[in-house]
């Protein structure tokens, strides 16, 4: 199976890029990572729309979110194209998990409970 690697930027050729491009591997992915040389040139003519057309050739899409758990927008118009298969990297789990009560007070809230 084919997964996008959808990422900010600020990621191209940093050790973060490298651990979520293993880590996909190791879950048996080939990655199409858009910081690769090869698709810079096709960029530059095309825009965004030539990652849009990636996206659509894969199986999946991963994608990692800022630090804040905001989703930059190149990013989201990447996975606005790919609404297949969407794997979130991990991204400040310990900040936004919650307790089992609080789990349990916010399904109670939104009527599951």
């Amino acid at each position: 199976m084919r997964v996008y690697y959808a990422h900010c930027l600020s990621l191209y050729g940093t050790k973060q890029e490298q651990r979520d491009v293993e880590t996909l591997e190791a879950l048996g992915f080939e990655v199409l990572n858009p910081n690769a040389r090869i698709h810079k040139d096709a960029y530059s003519k095309f825009g965004m729309h030539y990652f849009e057309n990636l996206v659509l050739r894969c199986d999946a899409i991963a994608f990692r979110a800022l630090p804040d758990g905001r989703i930059p927008a190149g990013v989201s118009e990447e996975i606005k194209a790919g609404l297949k298969l969407i794997i979130e990297l991990p991204n400040n789990i310990t900040g936004r998990s919650i307790s089992v009560d609080e789990t349990r007070e916010y399904l109670r809230d939104c009527g599951y409970r």
